[in-house]
């Protein structure tokens, strides 16, 4: 839109300035994307609190999620009537209120509140960042810029588990809430001097209240649908309504989108094959990043026995590597076409997520760790090609809804990937668990060696003759529980590895297309 694009300023600012411009935005951001995972790890510490199951639980992360997607829409329509400055302001003020609010509530709904409210503060800021760091920069510039932006997208939720796990081992669960505040604080009085306020001759645009509606609505059903199939069955009623719903406010959407004079996502963005492309690759990037950082502190906990606060240290080398590989793969991207460092990327995490697939019972935490710091390579080598390409393939008065339209696609295939993950998991426990169950009879020569084997040690040990057995077949479960669950992660890493293939597909079809018209 061109009154967002009107609030930001046109000539070049003093270099103080970018770099004022730079660090508030990158701490406000990274901040409230840490918290999307900081709290997971709390989770456990929430159930037993509150006394509800998992089918509830997952509204921590996912409501967050999902409220931080669609808030990402607004983005054009806030820096256009507010400015940058009152809308950074407006959103850190509403994220400290709600953090303040999980952290006091004496109720679940008061949390889940406080996680959408959060949510939609993060969906604000994220896309607000990324088009006021652009555009405060010269193009010679941008590539730089955008690799200090996209070291933020990934250094957030990979630290959040650690701080998290930390938090609630040294002081308690409620305290996740507000731990990102007094970072919060710092920023809101470093964007008061940085950041620029609204230009007075920017034409004021309304809100589409009613496609912000509708895209609401058809995200919020599918995720519950997705929900609903994979607890109570796929083919019962109130899933086939739930996601008939989302498809239909969807169709919806995008009809109206189509004819209405102030849309909350430019189609036309669409008529760009790089922008397409970048959308497609950004939404399986989201779905990559959050998917590993959903599987893998899990699996390290359930499968290898790693305490919390061990599985979110083991992403931390992760992070590092990020914080190093971002700002030369944002130099990079000035030289180099997108398209090659794009596909180097996904190449790179696309192996990373096929040898985590390899990882087993007995596989050690500097193992697992240097794994998913490849991986982390891959990504600090997309985010900044991707987001530059991107935003410099539409014209400058489109910028600020790109950035938003791309953000909110990747936010997207973070919560869908996150949950889809979640249903592959679940679904392949069982399938894996019933294979397993079958080979284990008494005519298993492996299984009868082991059972006496075990019933000798327990004899060793001093347990009564009569449980012996019914010992070893207990512990003999416990294996086959275990080795279904490593099975199960095995085939989620595996559904990465063909995701990233997509991408990396996609991105040498369709940019390689659009570098054959230019």
């Amino acid at each position: 839109m061109t009154a967002a694009a009107d609030a930001l300023p046109h000539a070049e600012p003093p270099a103080i300035s970018k770099i004022g411009v730079t660090v508030t935005t990158m701490i406000a951001m990274i901040s409230m994307i840490m918290s999307s995972t900081m709290v997971n790890v709390a989770i456990p510490d929430i159930m037993g609190a509150f006394g509800i199951g998992q089918d509830q639980a997952h509204w921590m992360s996912t409501g967050f999620l999902s409220a931080m997607t669609v808030s990402m829409l607004l983005n054009a329509w806030l820096v256009g009537r507010f400015g940058p400055r009152a809308s950074f302001l407006g959103a850190v003020a509403i994220f400290v209120a709600a953090s303040f609010i999980g952290q006091l509530s004496p109720t679940y709904g008061g949390l889940i509140l406080a996680r959408v409210a959060q949510g939609v503060c993060a969906g604000i800021i994220q896309p607000l960042a990324m088009s006021t760091v652009f555009l405060v920069y010269p193009p010679e510039e941008r590539g730089r810029a955008m690799g200090w932006f996209g070291m933020g997208i990934v250094l957030g939720p990979t630290i959040g588990p650690t701080l998290g796990g930390i938090v609630v081992d040294t002081v308690a669960w409620p305290w996740v809430f507000s731990a990102p505040v007094p970072i919060m604080a710092i920023s809101a009085a470093l964007a008061w001097v940085y950041l620029p306020p609204r230009d007075p001759n920017a034409r004021k645009v309304g809100v589409n209240l009613v496609s912000f509606a509708l895209i609401t609505a058809a995200i919020g059903l599918f995720l519950n649908g997705i929900t609903e199939g994979q607890r109570d069955g796929w083919d019962t009623d109130r899933c086939f309504l739930l996601l008939i719903g989302s498809a239909a406010s969807f169709a919806c959407f995008l009809y109206r989108e189509m004819s209405h004079p102030a849309p909350l996502i430019q189609l036309k963005l669409f008529s760009v094959w790089h922008y397409t492309a970048s959308a497609i690759v950004g939404f399986i990037f989201g779905a990559g990043m959050f998917g590993t950082l959903f599987l893998i502190p899990i699996m390290v906990q359930t499968v290898q026995g790693f305490t919390a606060t061990k599985a979110g240290l083991m992403l931390l080398p992760g992070g590092m590597v990020a914080m190093a590989v971002f700002p030369i793969a944002g130099r990079i991207s000035q030289t180099v076409p997108a398209i090659w460092t794009i596909s180097i990327g996904l190449s790179v995490f696309s192996v990373s997520c096929f040898w985590l697939m390899s990882a087993e019972i007995a596989t050690g935490f500097w193992t697992l760790a240097l794994l998913v710091a490849f991986g982390r390579i891959g990504l600090g080598l997309v985010m900044p090609a991707l987001n530059l390409g991107a935003l410099a393939s539409v014209p400058r008065e489109l910028v600020p809804s790109a950035a938003g339209t791309l953000n909110f696609i990747r936010m997207t295939g973070a919560a869908i990937g996150v949950n889809a993950l979640a249903i592959i998991i679940d679904g392949r426990i069982a399938s894996h668990s019933a294979a397993l169950a079958v080979t284990q009879t008494p005519g298993n020569v492996p299984l009868a060696e082991l059972l006496g084997a075990l019933s000798a040690r327990f004899a060793a040990a001093g347990v009564p003759e009569g449980e012996r057995h019914g010992a070893a077949l207990a512990y003999v479960r416990q294996l086959v529980d275990l080795k279904a669950h490593e099975l199960a992660f095995h085939d989620g890493f595996a559904a990465l590895t063909a995701a990233f293939g997509i991408g990396l597909i996609t991105t040498l079809v369709l940019m390689r297309s659009q570098a054959g018209r230019s």
